[in-house]
């Protein structure tokens, strides 16, 4: 075949195709003429649009749709949400919100039941405050351990900004500290030193969110905190730290890190990474020198439906922390042991939680869950003396005589068990629950019982 007969095949077959290619250019996206929203009874529709991130000029795709939807079903607002567009012209669009709102506040019960905490009390909360989806709430609370009166501010959404977050809280809490025997293998945990600590404390937190994943905040504590003598029917009767008047305690607290966690409905989804910094100094505005170092992993997977595991692990250390801000592990923070049974400045903790649906009553869903927390605590060394004094000579913690530090003496315990989760879909209601908990190490089972919040 000559070379004139290929060009003119060539040519033939290119303004074949060439149709074909001009048919397949995709037009733009349509662009957002006004957003509207329908159905809020409380929410005020700029604080609907603020969560949508999407205004006047952008463009909409498909994909922005479901975000939307999950950026408003995440706020924890409503109970419905639908997120539609109708055309307004050519390539114009108007984007339309439709939400149902929840019952924004409750006055409701609290109760708490662990080993060697059991209690209650009574909470009021409000989940959307004036319409634009500020938080307040206030708990007071009676229970063997712990007591006291709460009160808290959130703005998730400063200046209507859904990137900033500001948070302010307050305190008055009565604490009767245990301090046990060590050793995980304990069925009933014998107390040696029983203190109970005072404190009042008031706190502040700003933060930013950058890209709807990247999380910074800065918090300032600052706290009085007074110590009394222990209790002379226990075995060791020596003051934890310094008595005298109450000591003031400030901190400043650095955190960063990346967030795309997003609570749907009883379903958590997304990834949280973060590191933390805490100071305590006279430059600070403190009577105490401690800092804390600490990782968080918090990880929520949605597996078939509605079925979801949680993973949190988390390393800390301190160092020279005095009594009063020590870690502690044992009860809901590791199930299956008592109440803040040990304590160290070195914990490392992992729990794996694996949440299902059992069935629904309308609005009322019953979930369960079973679970298995582990912790690792430790002091990393000790004085030889037993006492950690600070720069001026006072002593901050008086160590119990059996404590000993290093790697050697650290405390490894496990807890498995399982329990029930309840939601309410339709209300901001807190969420209740009750756990069933077995001490791998003691091999001792214990109960769990939480209902609202308390000022812990």
């Amino acid at each position: 075949m000559s070379r004139r007969v290929w060009v003119g095949c060539a040519a033939l077959v290119m303004s074949l195709l060439a149709p074909r290619a001009t048919a397949q250019v995709t037009e733009p996206d349509p662009v957002v003429d006004e957003v509207v929203v329908r159905g809020p009874e409380k929410t005020r529709p700029e604080t609907v649009r603020a969560y949508a991130r999407l205004g006047e000029g952008d463009p909409l795709t498909q994909e922005d749709l479901a975000k939307i939807e999950r950026r408003l079903v995440a706020t924890g607002l409503f109970q419905e949400v639908k997120v539609g567009f109708e055309p307004t012209g050519p390539g114009r669009v108007r984007l339309i919100l439709e939400v149902e709102d929840k019952a924004s506040w409750v006055v409701a019960p609290t109760f708490v039941l662990q080993s060697d905490n059991v209690g209650g009390g009574v909470l009021y909360a409000e989940n959307n405050l004036w319409g634009r989806s500020k938080k307040f709430a206030t708990a007071a609370q009676v229970s063997t351990a712990e007591s006291g009166i709460f009160a808290g501010f959130l703005d998730p959404n400063l200046f209507g900004l859904p990137q900033l977050r500001f948070s302010l809280e307050g305190q008055l809490r009565s604490d009767r500290v245990d301090e046990y025997q060590p050793g995980t293998g304990q069925k009933r945990p014998e107390v040696v030193r029983r203190t109970r600590m005072n404190s009042a404390s008031i706190a502040g937190e700003l933060g930013f969110l950058l890209f709807e994943r990247v999380r910074a905040a800065a918090k300032y504590r600052l706290m009085s905190i007074d110590a009394k003598s222990p209790d002379a029917r226990e075995e060791v009767t020596t003051p934890v730290f310094s008595l005298g008047p109450a000591q003031k305690d400030a901190s400043l607290r650095l955190m960063v890190g990346i967030d795309t966690r997003q609570n749907l409905h009883a379903v958590m989804e997304g990834l949280n990474l973060e590191a933390s910094y805490e100071l305590s100094n006279p430059g600070v505005g403190s009577d105490f020198r401690y800092e804390r170092f600490g990782l968080l992993y918090r990880h929520g997977l949605r597996l078939v439906g509605e079925h979801n595991l949680v993973l949190r692990g988390e390393a800390v250390a301190g160092v020279d922390l005095p009594f009063h801000q020590e870690f502690v592990m044992g009860g809901n923070s590791l199930r299956g042991f008592v109440y803040r049974q040990f304590r160290g400045d070195t914990r490392l903790s992992f729990t794996a939680e694996y949440h299902f649906p059992l069935f629904t009553v309308s609005p009322l869903s019953f979930r369960g869950v079973a679970f298995s927390d582990t912790g690792v605590m430790m002091w990393r060394n000790l004085p030889e003396d037993r006492e950690l004094r600070d720069v001026n000579g006072r002593v901050v913690r008086s160590y119990l005589p059996d404590s000993r530090g290093g790697l050697g003496a650290a405390t490894v315990a496990q807890g498995v068990g399982a329990g029930l989760r309840l939601y309410l879909r339709n209300i901001v209601l807190p969420l209740v629950g009750v756990d069933a908990a077995y001490g791998v190490n003691s091999g001792e089972f214990r109960f769990y019982l939480v209902a609202g919040v308390n000022p812990s």
